[in-house]
């Protein structure tokens, strides 16, 4: 599968990016991680913020290779599983970032206190090894982007 397939089954849609796209979204990831960190609030909405930054990076990473999610049901899976076609993540690493992406939905729609300390020091983990691959994977395939 190739994002050029995403675009013809109508998942994504091409768009150019910029420095500047890119540099916005690192700063959403960067604070995102940061507001994971404030043990002021709730694990839940500690555990929210770093899977945004999380999602941001994959956003990121979608951006950077020129395509937009598609907006209907589902954007947020599509955007995390776009990750094996961008910086050629883990398929585990993928399917765990998808448990997560169920245990927000729990924990924003059904439930509060839904979200374990285990489980919000395993999404930032994972949010800073992806925001880390990410990185390298612009500077390898993106440098121009990294310039502003």
């Amino acid at each position: 599968m190739s994002l050029e397939k995403w675009v013809e089954y109508g998942w994504l849609r091409r768009e150019p990016t910029s420095p500047r796209e890119i540099k916005d979204l690192l700063g959403i990831v960067d604070h995102s991680l940061a507001d994971s960190k404030v043990d002021a609030v709730s694990t839940d909405l500690r555990f929210i913020a770093a899977f945004n930054a999380a999602l941001s990076v994959a956003t990121t990473a979608l951006r950077a290779s020129g395509h937009r999610t598609a907006t209907q049901a589902g954007h947020h899976v599509k955007t995390i599983e776009s990750l094996e076609l961008t910086i050629e993540a883990n398929p585990k690493l993928i399917q765990r970032f998808k448990t997560f992406n169920n245990k927000r939905n729990k924990s924003v729609y059904d439930v509060a206190g839904a979200v374990s300390d285990q489980e919000l020091e395993a999404i930032v983990k994972l949010a800073i090894e992806l925001r880390e691959s990410s990185l390298a994977w612009l500077r390898k395939t993106h440098p121009e982007l990294l310039k502003t």
